[in-house]
């Protein structure tokens, strides 16, 4: 990337100065949320109908205000768009982030042509778009944010989002599950900036190790496959594509305007540059979780723990379904751990059902480090059931379930420190929601990743494992 567009980029998340014009109650969303994060730089309202708005000082125009501005938020009208525009130009504002709606993506001729207008003002004048009709920036290093209880720690994940509404979810969904962000960007109609530009930046900015983006569309094709090939190679690309059939397309014409183009066509450019692609907001989040959370593993030989015999049989089948291994445990171990708990009612081959393990407040966890031990395990992953605590409750026994907790979490510790292997934890919702939310907390206080179900569990670390397999590619062809 060029220095100077690496600069404005780096200038662009890290704004001294930002101006919110159209201050009111509508775009409070705005004012509040960079309050309440104490965003240290100047923070200037701007409505020329009010004195103050939340004990800040209203200017009648940006050209009142005295100090330089690097970012304005536009939340006027759209027909006031362009002589907004004028104004910024004149003033010397580096960005404009139109919230406002109301352009191209009506389908309305006129809209069209104003946000053209729109873009020609700016262009000539050297001020770039965010938007219109987005959410803009949130960068937690930089208080910068738009909505509200948004975590002010900052991560290694950044999101490229069309949808500012799609992006708020992601991140308070990244909340719940321990994901934190770098930077997150919601552009909208994609009037100027889009989403190459951001991602050509994304990927050599030192505080991003993971970029996700959800799409709609595009207007320049070639350009985004050509950021997209390089940006791969350097960190992982995770991308959700909105619009893959003929409704889908529909809604994203009216929602940001854009042309969606065929499913196919997006779908073989991305398996030809191993970008890494996801079907839901589900699968988005957990494949964040897993490549940040999860180790590159030597490979894909998976040892499942499971509290069921017949789920141990529909999670087998998913995990080879999805190119995993599920390697048969050496007849030793399974002695060791026949030592441990009685063959009875158990099957040690992989996956690991061993019901009867949990009833003593080590034999679980003895049993997985044995079995986790092998050569041939690569990936542990380990089905923990919330309505556990129930059968101790019932006889009195909570200190027994806090010592078998202490000792499997001592056991995941050991397999990720000691043996150097990825410990996943899958813990399926259901009645006991406390007892679950306690458990998650534990192990992602440990820095375990936490996923809904082995079968989401297994097709995050397939996706990364598809990732590193072409990584790995493409660095043989270069000898």
């Amino acid at each position: 990337m060029d220095p100077g567009r690496y600069q404005y980029f780096e200038e662009l998340f890290h704004p001294q100065s930002i101006a919110i014009v159209g201050a009111s109650e509508q775009s409070a969303l705005f004012i509040l949320p960079l309050l309440e994060a104490n965003f240290p730089g100047k923070l200037y309202l701007v409505n020329p109908n009010r004195d103050n708005f939340h004990g800040l000082k209203c200017y009648r125009s940006v050209l009142d205000i005295d100090d330089s501005i690097d970012y304005v938020i536009s939340a006027v009208p759209a027909r006031l768009s362009v002589d907004l525009m004028d104004q910024c130009v004149k003033k010397g504002v580096k960005t404009v982030h139109y919230f406002t709606s109301g352009f191209s993506e009506t389908g309305n001729p006129e809209d069209v042509k104003l946000e053209e207008e729109l873009v020609r003002t700016a262009r000539a004048g050297r001020v770039r778009i965010i938007g219109p009709n987005c959410m803009g920036l949130y960068v937690p290093e930089s208080r910068v944010t738009y909505f509200y209880d948004f975590p002010l720690e900052s991560g290694p994940v950044a999101l490229v989002s069309q949808s500012g509404a799609f992006a708020v979810g992601i991140v308070m969904l990244g909340r719940a599950r321990d994901i934190r962000f770098s930077k997150v960007v919601s552009f909208g109609n994609a009037a100027d900036l889009d989403a190459a530009d951001f991602i050509e930046y994304l990927a050599e900015d030192p505080k991003t190790g993971l970029i996700t983006a959800y799409l709609e569309g595009v207007k320049d094709g070639r350009k985004l496959f050509g950021i997209l090939k390089k940006a791969n190679l350097r960190k992982p690309v995770v991308v959700l594509k909105g619009g893959r059939t003929v409704e889908g397309a529909r809604a994203a014409s009216s929602h940001t305007g854009s042309l969606s183009g065929s499913s196919n066509i997006w779908g073989a450019v991305f398996k030809q540059l191993g970008i890494v692609t996801v079907g839901t907001v589900e699968e988005l989040t957990d494949t964040m979780l897993a490549f940040t959370r999860v180790p590159k593993p030597r490979g894909r030989r998976i040892l499942i723990v499971s509290f069921s015999g017949g789920s141990s049989v529909i999670q087998s089948d998913i995990c080879v379904e999805l190119g995993l291994e599920v390697p048969v445990i050496s007849e030793e171990s399974r002695r060791k751990i026949h030592e441990i708990v009685p063959p009875a009612g158990t099957s040690t081959k992989n996956p690991l059902d061993i019901p009867s393990a949990y009833f003593s407040v080590d034999g679980i966890s003895k049993s997985v480090n044995i079995a986790a031990s092998e050569d041939d395990v690569d990936v542990v992953l380990f089905e923990l059931l919330d309505r556990l605590p129930i059968f101790f409750k019932r006889r009195n026994a909570l200190d027994d379930y806090n010592v078998l907790v202490k000792n499997l979490v001592d056991s995941a510790k050991y397999v990720r420190d000691t043996l150097g292997k990825p410990f996943l934890v899958a813990l399926p919702p259901s009645f006991y929601e406390e007892e679950g939310r306690k458990l998650k907390n534990l192990f992602q206080t440990e820095g375990f990743p936490v996923f809904p179900s082995v079968d989401r569990a297994a097709k995050a670390i397939s996706n990364t494992l598809n990732y590193y397999d072409f990584i790995d590619k493409e660095k043989s062809k270069k000898f």
